[in-house]
């Protein structure tokens, strides 16, 4: 028998009375503490909201090689794993020392003092990255987008939904303010945007080319319901146009983009991209920038030239700017450049027929201001108006960034309001709130002494504005309301439109 070696000898005396040392890792201090790290002992935060390079990493690099780190990354270190991680901000800098220490293996770059603080939760990890990089404004609003949505599903309890205001919420608790109206528009470009322009998202596409281009979707989006449009195919439709605008760059042409959507539109709607880009330009916010080819004046007059066949009209969306207006109301005027396009569609439809002008529309009276207004070829129903009303209100509240105010109903004018009283009130919020209140007669069971001061709020301030021209025996007030934009005040008027014309055709199905 071979006697045993030395190796056998020390294993043997290991086994039985000397165990080996543990390697569980040392306890977490129970409180904040100055710790010396290796980049070996450290791991970026692996759900870390940036996703691209950050824009300002080779002079973060150049000056961490000349001066050092001046502020170490703050590190924390989740139950039961081995290696520290960053705790809120920092993944940059740790993937740049990583660099350094490969390339000059200076000990100044693999040896950190941090700051350890104890570990919380999940979501307290990535609300404190999300809330660093967007404090220094290095995270695009698909990345801080992606975030908020995570934090949604981190938030949320098996089974139970977390509303949006409910979320916004405990953003701030959090230390990330944010309101309703902007994690609403987030979750639109998630689910509208990102599976067909993520290279312009990525790239940095800013908040308010995401805001032109998802209040196009929406309008268009309407009016392909008004004209009972397959709302499945719209979304396709929406896809395969958006996806043609994907790139590399920041930007994106929008009006572009709008021309495309209307010429594929008018294919499947068989409707004349004319009266498509004016039913979207009813909203004002809406791209005004539609090129369509305009019928001279002189060719309508008492007999106006019927809507263009369909290959016709997608064939007259894709003229170019230069040739989309007539010659003969290009000609008016010395001004080499063109007067916008949308003046003259309204003045060529406003010197149609009167007989078109009812059959299309529908109006009792072609000649009053409703029916002149009245720009589209759909002819609305009780239902249709009362969607339309709601639509148009709740422009209004998202432009006051009160999403919630407005509640869709199948009765009345279509919509209520939701007038949560523990929300603060902007003016902005105070103003569209009041119209909408005189326009559903809220204020019928207040008390007169109260009631009484709303004719000066609306047409004082919210219509015309606090002005510095006062009576001599009454001095300028103002109240803290904010004057509407044009753009509003026509939303304004068109919902004032819509709800006569349901009041009207409501009377009219009683008699």
């Amino acid at each position: 028998m071979k006697p045993p070696t030395s190796e056998d000898v020390t294993r043997q005396l290991q086994q039985a009375h000397f165990p080996q040392k543990s390697r569980e890792q040392p306890a977490n201090p129970i409180g904040e503490t100055a710790m010396v790290v290796t980049l070996e002992q450290l791991r970026p935060y692996e759900l870390n909201p940036r996703v691209v390079r950050n824009p300002l990493y080779d002079e973060l690099k150049a000056s961490i090689r000349e001066r050092g780190l001046d502020h170490p990354p703050s590190i924390t270190r989740r139950p039961n794993e081995q290696h520290f991680i960053i705790r809120n901000g920092g993944n940059t800098r740790l993937s740049i020392l990583g660099e350094l220490w490969q390339e000059t293996r200076e000990e100044r770059f693999f040896r950190l003092n941090c700051l350890y603080r104890p570990w919380q939760s999940e979501s307290h990890a990535l609300l404190g990255h999300l809330a660093e990089s967007d404090l220094h404004g290095q995270l695009t609003f698909i990345e801080r987008a992606l975030a908020v949505a995570k934090l949604l599903d981190m938030f949320q309890q098996p089974g139970e939904a977390l509303s949006q205001r409910e979320l916004a919420t405990r953003l701030s608790k959090g230390g990330y303010p944010i309101s309703q109206s902007h994690i609403s528009r987030m979750f639109d470009a998630l689910e509208f945007l990102l599976p067909s322009i993520p290279q312009v998202l990525y790239a940095g596409l800013g908040k308010p080319n995401i805001e032109r281009v998802l209040t196009l979707r929406r309008r268009a989006e309407s009016t392909w319901n008004q004209y009972l449009g397959e709302p499945q195919q719209f979304a396709l439709l929406w896809m395969e146009v958006l996806s043609a605008f994907d790139d590399e760059k920041p930007e994106l042409d929008a009006s572009d983009l709008q021309d495309e959507l209307i010429a594929k539109m008018a294919v499947y709607l068989n409707q004349s991209p004319r009266v498509l880009a004016l039913d979207i330009h009813q909203d004002s916010r809406a791209l005004p920038n539609f090129t369509p080819p305009m019928p001279s004046l002189s060719q309508q007059g008492a007999n106006p030239s019927p809507t263009p066949p369909a290959d016709q009209a997608i064939e007259a969306a894709k003229i170019p700017e230069a040739q989309s207006v007539d010659p003969d109301v290009a000609s008016v005027g010395d001004s080499p450049n063109p007067e916008p396009r949308l003046p003259h569609i309204l003045q060529a439809l406003g010197s149609e027929s009167s007989e078109a002008r009812h059959s299309e529309i529908g109006d009792s009276d072609p000649t009053t201001p409703c029916a002149i207004n009245n720009r589209s070829g759909a002819v609305y129903d009780i239902n249709g108006l009362r969607e339309r009303c709601a639509e148009l209100a709740q422009g209004l509240a998202t432009y006051a960034d009160a999403d919630d105010l407005v509640l869709r109903q199948s009765e009345g004018l279509g919509f209520n309001l939701s007038l949560d009283q523990g929300t603060p009130l902007t003016p902005r919020h105070t103003g569209i709130q009041l119209l909408l209140s005189a326009l559903l007669r809220l204020q019928d069971d207040v008390a007169w002494a109260q009631r009484q001061q709303l004719p000066a709020a609306l047409f004082g301030q919210l219509l015309i504005g606090a002005y510095d021209l006062p009576f001599a025996e009454r001095p300028a007030l103002t109240i803290g309301l904010e004057r509407l934009p044009d753009e509003q005040l026509e939303q304004l008027f068109a919902l004032i439109r819509h709800a006569r014309q349901l009041i009207d055709t409501t009377l009219s199905t009683l008699r």
